[in-house]
């Protein structure tokens, strides 16, 4: 039985967000392939409350009811708290973190797993790396440059998806790619769950550098990936930021009214409302 009050939803400063942790949200996928109920699990970090504030679809995908958006990063942590919102390093969900006990469970649990994005070389190495360390997970893929004007591929893709009958769905075309390709084909998906990933496969084929696990505790994963791959991140971690600043600048300053009204396009789904700049109580640090 899915209880969605035990995973409830808040408002960020227009943001959704669901604090959980990695066994919490293993557990909410979990009791929705058992329902054959579809749900999407997506991320919420600094970039994405940079995207949020010009991508309609990411907005219109986290704001759907069967969507749950986890903390991806320290700084979500901290604004959580600013708003009033219980969080704790537990909820800092990284992906390089959850990705492989997810496919362990899946593997355990007998679900198909169908993961789309990445380049074919990239998607080959990764593939070949989880067989070899999981290999009774089933599991098929597809590379991610199908999308183009005629829409013809990415049909295709959505037929062997399909077909498939996956159970999961891992889609990592990139931050604002992937939550469109998602919205726009969510219906014909169902029930198979949808989890967002981004660079996944880069990570797991060893084409991108995983950051050493105590810099993502610490909330330094950033200064990793800038020093790493400069000319990819020096805007997002450098310039980005300051608009999302300036945007809740900007938020805090509207009247309750005026947010409200930001809050009624969320679909069928009444977001909790925290307290007003409360903060969290040492307790649950």
């Amino acid at each position: 039985m899915i209880d969605k009050r035990a995973h409830p939803s808040y408002d960020l400063f227009g943001a959704k967000i669901t604090p959980t942790t990695q066994d919490e949200l293993f557990r909410l996928l979990k009791s929705h392939v058992a329902a054959s109920k579809q749900c999407v699990i997506a991320s919420q970090n600094m970039h994405g409350m940079h995207v949020r504030l010009w991508d309609s679809a990411l907005n219109r995908l986290h704001r759907l009811p069967q969507t749950f958006v986890h903390i991806d990063g320290m700084p979500l942590v901290l604004l959580c708290r600013m708003r009033g919102i219980e969080a704790r390093r537990a909820h800092r969900l990284t992906l390089v973190d959850w990705i492989w006990p997810l496919l362990e469970i899946a593997a355990q649990e007998g679900w198909r797993v169908y993961y789309v994005g990445g380049t074919e070389d990239v998607l080959r190495d990764g593939a070949a790396r989880i067989r070899d360390r999981i290999p009774n997970l089933t599991l098929r893929t597809h590379h991610g440059y199908f999308i183009e004007p005629s829409g013809r591929q990415s049909l295709a893709v959505v037929q062997d998806i399909v077909d498939y009958q996956p159970q999961v769905l891992l889609v990592g075309l990139g931050m604002g790619v992937q939550e469109r390709w998602i919205l726009q084909n969510l219906d014909i998906l169902s029930p198979t769950s949808v989890c967002t990933v981004g660079a996944c496969m880069e990570y797991i084929a060893g084409a991108a550098a995983t950051p050493p696990r105590w810099m993502g505790q610490a909330g330094l994963e950033w200064l990793f990936r800038l020093t790493e791959n400069p000319g990819r991140f020096w805007y997002r971690y450098l310039v980005e930021p300051w608009f999302v600043l300036a945007y809740i600048l900007w938020y805090c300053s509207l009247p309750e009214v005026a947010r409200a009204a930001s809050r009624a396009d969320f679909e069928t789904e009444e977001l909790m409302v925290p307290r007003e700049l409360a903060p969290v109580s040492s307790s649950t640090q």
